[in-house]
Order: structure tokens, then sequence, then C-alpha cells
């Protein structure tokens, strides 16, 4: 093996957002493990499950450990697409000795709308939107846009259902909105105490996670490297699956030499 992968998806995804890469990656020799964070995908909805960066990087490093005597003690190299991305800093820096590199897809770092989740701890507004989310937003009409916004272009039906199937699994809109209430990221400027390789990978279309984020990441982690693919939105390796994956292991494999 040339290296251990890790792959986290991000808000709304699941391993499916990286059908494209992992064949690929693979192939060029590297040992690849991608995971349902709790409340997405095909992992469990459980009740008043904390959602913050450092105990989702608890619970994932937790994961890679029984994985030891197949993976090996080597350590990772972490990917994370947008919310995911926040739990691969997370990770590094809950041990950075088990992190080979750091590389964020569209990262989404920062906290927003604290408001919300002060709002949401109010039962009733809890329920309204628990109710919301599975009338409206779980429908294929509706995440249809939100893919088409995200790839710039219209999604086929395989892509808008390997994100619909898993989403409509039992208690996924109380899974959102605990997530909404429970959801911190790691403060910015903890990023200065990561030493390893961070690259960031961004869709200079991109208006979910627009490219000026990187701005706030790159004062704290001044030896970023960004690589752009013209033209790509959010999802990247999903509309642009050739490009991400020559960036990809461009990026990896220098990070051998």
């Amino acid at each position: 093996s040339r290296g251990k992968i890790l792959l986290i998806h991000g808000l709304g995804g699941s391993t499916s957002s990286f059908d494209t890469v992992i064949g690929p990656l693979v192939d060029a020799g590297y040992l690849v493990v991608a995971v349902d964070l709790p409340g997405f995908g095909y992992s469990g909805r459980p009740e008043g499950f904390d959602h913050s960066q450092m105990h989702r990087a608890a619970l994932v490093w937790q994961l890679l450990d029984e994985l030891e005597r197949t993976a090996g003690t080597d350590p990772w190299i972490i990917l994370g697409h947008s919310m995911g991305g926040g739990t691969a800093v997370a990770m590094a820096c809950q041990r950075p000795g088990s992190t080979r590199s750091v590389v964020l897809v569209a990262g989404a770092l920062e906290d927003r709308g604290s408001l919300s989740a002060a709002v949401l701890r109010f039962p009733p507004y809890a329920r309204w939107l628990s109710i919301f989310l599975e009338r409206s937003l779980i429908t294929e009409k509706r995440f249809s846009a939100i893919l088409a916004k995200a790839y710039g272009r219209d999604p086929t039906e395989d892509e808008v259902a390997s994100y619909l199937q898993p989403l409509r699994a039992g208690g996924t809109a109380r899974s959102l909105v605990a997530m909404v209430r429970t959801s911190r990221s790691l403060p910015l400027g903890q990023l200065g105490s990561l030493s390893m390789q961070v690259d960031a990978i961004w869709g200079s279309e991109d208006t979910f996670v627009p490219l000026r984020s990187v701005r706030a990441i790159t004062e704290e982690l001044q030896h970023l490297r960004l690589h752009i693919i013209e033209g790509a939105g959010h999802l990247p390796m999903e509309s642009h699956p050739e490009d991400f994956v020559r960036i990809l292991l461009g990026l990896l494999s220098s990070a051998e030499r």
C-alpha cells in the first residue's frame, strides 16, 4: 500500500459521494476507507447524538482503531468534503501523530446558525422543523434542485437516487434537527497547531462554500496548498471526477517525496 486514506462526506452525503474516487485510489495502490457519519448514509440516527466535530472525530478514530489489525498502524491521509472537512481537521488535531496529511474538499470549517441552534432547543420548533424537512426537503424535486446548484448542471436520476435513498431512512429529519442543535466546529485558531501537509481542493464556482472561505483558513494555516478546479461547483469529485482524481493523486504523490 502507498498509504491509507479516509474519505468523509459532507452534509446530506454518504460514502456514495466518493463513488468516482475510490476505484482510482485503489488502482493507484492506496488502502481506502469511507464512512457514513452518524445521522447520514446508512449509519444509525441515535437520539440525542452529539454532532460536534470533536465528538465525531473521536468516534471515527475509534473506528480506525478497530481496523488496525488489517490496515496497519501507519498514519492516515484524511480527506473531508464540506462538513466532513471540519471532521478531518478535528481528527488531525486530536491525533497529529496518526495523521499523515489532510485534504479539504470545499471544507466548511466555520460555525453558522448559533441562533438557529438556540431556537431549536424549544421542542415545538424542533418538531415543526422535523416535519418540514420530511415533507419538503427530502423529496425528489427539492433535492434535485439542490444538487443542480451544487453540480452546476442538472443531476441524473441515479445521482438524485444515490442521495435520496439513504436520506429517506427513518429518523433522518430528527437527526438533522439534532445536528443543528449540537453542531460545533473546531475554532479556526486551533488550526495553527497542524504541522502536517494540508491541501484544499475547491471548485471555482462553488456557491455553498465559496472560495473566499479559504482566506480565513489560510490566515491560520499558512502552509495550506490550494488547488482550484475551474468551472466546478460544490461537488467537484462528482461533477469533474477526472480533474479531481488527477489533482488528488498528484498532491498525494508530492506528499510522499
